[in-house]
């Protein structure tokens, strides 16, 4: 017996070397490239603001104005990340690393006692090496602390059904603990995200039982409302209209009118219908590549094949509640217009099961799998170190902001943009910007203009990247520069 549990752990060895690394080379990474604009800086600068103006309650977007978006817990791991660290790029994406983490430990946890050591390594590792978790992984968004808190529920869930009596109230528990959490990163749907896997779950496989059982539980109320209700009422007290705005709008108009104008903080993503199925293809590749097996299987082998391989590694009743995962959020944002791909993130973990599962052990076992594995770590590695800053620096005004610091000489000088500056500028100047930054009588002056001419660069330049350039100010006063 030993020498089989040996020889699991030996099997399980690399795919846990390629988890730890996955998970090194983001750690490492997040201070290669510069906050980019819109959505990076833009979340960076409103958990600065928070730090800043030290208000935990109602994030800003700017010193004056409110951001009713979002709920503020991926906000507040992000602006003590930053009062702990320093404000930087990296104290900004650090929480989406440990975010990260803790949905790969909520996924492990959901697996344990189910699968095999060898195929919950490989699971982490297929989900971890997704390009949408990957990058999700070292981001400053909200999508990272949304997969942990969903993961969390969802996984809660599972062993749920796999337990009775004293052990599942207390697993009950846990459920309500992550929609809490899940209600303090993006409201309402995150509340849908987190449970419509479940009920579909509970539909195809009779559980209703067991949800009618959760309801009656009390304490799954008091604890979830317990650990949201409270941000939610102190905000509506402190900003009226909050709730309204951010239900009604957010919730509803965000997703069923194309080119909603009520959006207060960005523009509408207008995609045509269904654009969530590639969307999630592409983020989930490594899972959508191993998925091919399955027409093979069932051509070779016969039907009841794949049926067979999914009860012989996990069971069916793992396979189907991985299915609803994965469709859960595809038939949610079918029909919806306004949505960017990482809509996806959260049916990645079922994409990751079904994929695994679908491959024999002798199969993840061999050196061709993982070393597949290692593969694409050495891609992401000369992508996050070698081609990203270089792609970031032309979508940030970082570039721009060093070249004044340094034309500068550490006086006090001048900075104008001739049209609204971006999120990044706010952030790398430490929003003076908000202020102005008039200068000091005498020192030198610069001015941020916009680039007529995409192909070439002026030569009076001090840097540039895709929209502005750095130019002393008397440069842009002279005709015909």
């Amino acid at each position: 017996m030993s020498e089989l549990k040996q020889a699991a752990k030996s099997a399980a060895r690399p795919w846990i070397y390629v988890l730890a690394l996955a998970l090194l080379l983001r750690l490492l990474s997040l201070a290669a490239t510069p906050l980019t604009d819109h959505t990076e800086a833009r979340y960076a600068e409103i958990a600065r603001l928070m730090l800043q103006l030290g208000d935990w309650i109602s994030p800003h977007i700017t010193p004056t104005e409110l951001f009713w978006a979002k709920p503020p817990l991926s906000t507040w791991s992000q602006a003590l990340s930053m009062q702990i660290f320093g404000v930087s790029e990296w104290a900004a994406r650090l929480p989406a690393v440990g975010w990260s983490a803790a949905a790969l430990a909520a996924l492990a946890w959901m697996l344990a006692g189910t699968l095999p050591r060898l195929q919950i390594w490989a699971v982490l590792s297929v989900l971890a090496l997704s390009p949408l978790f990957f990058i999700s992984a070292g981001a400053v968004m909200t999508d990272a602390t949304l997969i942990a808190c969903v993961m969390l529920v969802q996984a809660a869930w599972w062993r749920v059904l796999n337990s009775a009596g004293a052990e599942r109230r207390r697993l009950a528990r846990w459920l309500a603990f992550g929609m809490g959490l899940a209600l303090l990163t993006k409201g309402p749907a995150a509340a849908v995200l987190s449970l419509l896997p479940i009920l579909l779950h509970a539909g195809w496989r009779h559980h209703w039982p067991v949800v009618m059982a959760l309801l009656r539980d009390r304490w799954v109320w008091l604890i979830c409302l317990t650990v949201s209700i409270p941000w939610y009422w102190v905000a509506e007290m402190k900003t009226p209209g909050f709730i309204s705005y951010f239900v009604l709008g957010e919730h509803v108009m965000r997703f069923l009118q194309p080119g909603w104008q009520g959006d207060r903080y960005g523009f509408a993503h207008a995609q045509p219908f269904g654009i969530i199925w590639p969307y999630t293809m592409l983020a989930g590749l490594p899972a959508m590549l191993l998925l091919l097996r399955a027409p093979w299987l069932r051509f070779k082998q016969g039907a009841g094949a794949l049926s067979a391989q999914y009860r012989e590694v996990g069971g069916n009743e793992l396979a189907c509640y991985a299915l609803c995962i994965t469709l859960a959020p595809l038939l949610l944002f079918t029909a919806a217009r306004n949505i960017i791909w990482t809509y996806a993130l959260t049916a990645l973990p079922g994409l990751a099961i079904l994929a695994v599962c679908i491959l024999p052990a002798a199969s993840l076992a061999r050196v061709r799998s993982w070393g597949l594995a290692m593969v694409l770590l050495l891609v992401y590695g000369w992508v996050f170190f070698f081609k990203a800053p270089q792609v970031g620096a032309g979508h940030s005004d970082l570039p721009l902001i060093q070249a004044y610091q340094q034309a500068c000489g550490g006086q006090d000088c001048r900075l104008v943009y001739t049209a609204k500056p971006a999120y990044s500028a706010y952030f790398y100047t430490g929003g003076r910007l908000y202020a102005g930054m008039p200068g000091s009588p005498g020192a030198p002056a610069f001015k941020v203009v916009a680039r007529l001419d995409k192909s070439s660069l002026p030569t009076a330049a001090l840097a540039c990247n895709r929209e502005q350039c750095l130019l002393r100010d008397e440069v842009v006063a002279k005709p015909g520069q």
